[in-house]
């Protein structure tokens, strides 16, 4: 058994090596984080009233109860006294700090001893979900954690406080992304029944009046938002599912795949981690077997395993009409929910050994991202460099050649991830700027929506579309059918090649024709047209 101090010398070690990451470089960069600040933006002004006008022309708020709100919401409130940029680091610590607490406190109530299993809450944190900034399915599967451990707590004394703490946690969860929400309602269902079975002082009812009893309140607490997401599924014309089999994602979760976050080098961890974790949970599960037990209190946590493994190896990657990338989102969920099932299932020796070589990964990870995050960020500082010559209440064209970012020698900076696909966007958390490669609002689920007469991706996208490698845009189609200027283009990393090439010979000669060179960075990467002064 670890002893308490040095378990809490190491929950401390792994927390500082999180805010290290966030903290350290400039600029905490991720595919759609910018997108996200830069919309929170938007919305912190208009809830202001500030620019209401210029931002009225190019979009519209969208007032029905959607899931994908929350991050917004929690990114523009401290937008009136911090900058977009710390914004965005406060909401990431917050998101931190939820992940890690809750799986820990989870963990540790599953184990019933202190352990070293619970530091593999710190894996969770930086995932390659979070990295192509998918801040509202992050920071709903950190609510997941909250809204199962407080239904165990509910069950456990019905009282009217945990009640309401659990109501709260749904609500959050809800309103901030889909897939953890339904997976919190089946993993809750699922401990329902694992307590009502295994009976004990956990269980002083009855067990079949226990199960009744809790499953109906459930109902009860999840009926409002299951309402709401039949309609918001209804309204996205239904799932569209069609099921087959994927089993190569098993190799995929036993090298942890999706814990790769913006390097190739992470392998090697993610790699070890996830061997590790799937070595533990067939131990696990050959010693549950073997103690003939008819049903232990936590077997919800196995139950709700195979119903994500359902969903993991039948789902495809594109239903309800566009691309979900559930392979990405379920392996985290099979992630927490194997570490759910080691925590019980496996012998303390064995479960602490298994927890200080995943701790071991994750600092290995951390030494690995941090020096990638930093490159990122230089180069992040290198594209957003143009702020100052750019106006206020000026519309924007962001055409990015190196989504993976490009160092000054001239290689990829992150070869997992395209973490420059909106670096752009930080750029409108400064001055109030119309960002036309903003593709939160063409989604629908997000709070704002582009009007349809000046929609970039209705009457400027051309070809493969705006964030086509090379981009893809007609500058005079926008403007012949909007009657909207394009003050400033952005090139990041441009590839003179595309110059006569293609579909895109076409745009470097509408820029070439109706703008001027206004500046180009020290490093050469980002270069901004102005336009021309009829």
């Amino acid at each position: 058994m670890p002893t308490q101090k040095l378990l809490v010398w190491f929950l401390a070690a792994g927390c500082l090596a999180c805010l290290v990451q966030i903290w350290l470089p400039h600029y905490y960069l991720t595919g759609d984080g910018p997108c996200h600040v830069y919309n929170a933006k938007v919305l912190a002004d208009l809830w202001q009233g500030k620019n209401v006008p210029f931002y009225s022309r190019f979009y519209q708020v969208v007032y029905q109860p959607n899931p994908n709100w929350l991050s917004h919401i929690l990114l523009g409130l401290p937008m009136g006294l911090v900058g977009g940029v710390v914004a965005e680091k406060l909401f990431l610590t917050l998101y931190a700090g939820l992940m890690a607490t809750g799986c820990h406190l989870l963990l540790k109530k599953i184990s019933k001893e202190p352990s070293y299993w619970v530091l593999v809450a710190f894996l969770l944190v930086f995932t390659h979900s979070l990295a192509k900034g998918f801040y509202n399915f992050s920071l709903a599967t950190a609510f997941y954690l909250w809204m199962v451990l407080w239904w165990m707590k509910f069950m456990e004394t019905r009282s009217n406080r945990n009640a309401i703490i659990f109501f709260c946690f749904t609500s959050l969860i809800f309103f901030t992304q889909l897939l953890p929400f339904v997976f919190g309602i089946i993993t809750c269902f699922a401990l329902t029944g694992s307590y009502a079975l295994a009976g004990g002082n956990k269980v002083p009812q009855r067990p079949l009046l226990f199960f009744f009893k809790n499953t109906i309140t459930l109902a009860i607490f999840v009926a409002p938002f299951l309402f709401l997401m039949f309609w918001f599924v209804a309204k996205e014309h239904g799932l569209g599912l069609s099921l087959h089999h994927h089993f190569y994602r098993f190799t995929e979760l036993a090298r942890l795949k999706y814990f790769v976050s913006v390097s190739g080098r992470e392998e090697y961890f993610t790699s070890v981690a996830g061997i590790v974790l799937v070595v533990l949970f067939f131990v696990g599960l050959f010693m549950r077997f073997k103690s003939r037990l008819p049903t232990h209190q936590y077997d919800g946590f196995f139950y709700a395993l195979v119903v994500a493994s359902v969903v993991y190896f039948f789902f495809p990657e594109n239903f309800m009409g566009r691309v979900i990338l559930i392979s990405m989102r379920a392996q985290l969920f099979m992630f927490i929910l194997l570490a759910a099932c080691i925590a019980y299932m496996v012998p303390l020796a064995v479960k602490n050994a298994g927890g200080g070589v995943l701790f071991l990964c994750f600092i290995g990870l951390a030494a690995v991202r941090l020096p990638v995050q930093m490159e990122a960020s230089d180069g992040c500082a290198d594209y957003n460099s143009v702020a100052q010559f750019i106006k206020p209440n000026s519309v924007v064209l962001p055409l990015d050649f190196a989504p993976e970012g490009k160092s000054l020698p001239g290689r990829p900076i992150a070869n997992r991830n395209y973490l420059f696909s909106h670096a752009a966007s930080y750029l409108g958390a400064v001055k109030p700027l119309i960002l036309l490669d903003n593709y939160e609002a063409l989604a629908g689920y997000f709070p704002l929506i582009w009007q349809y007469a000046t929609n970039p991706y209705q009457h400027l996208s051309r070809w493969e579309g705006l964030e086509a490698q090379p981009p893809g845009a007609d500058i005079d189609a926008y403007e012949n059918a909007t009657d909207v200027n394009i003050d400033y283009v952005v090139l990041w990393c441009y590839d003179s090649s595309y110059a006569n090439k293609g579909h895109y010979a076409q745009l470097a000669l509408q820029i070439n024709k109706g703008y001027h060179h206004a500046y180009t960075s020290p490093t050469g990467r980002t270069i901004l047209y102005e336009r021309n002064r009829q």
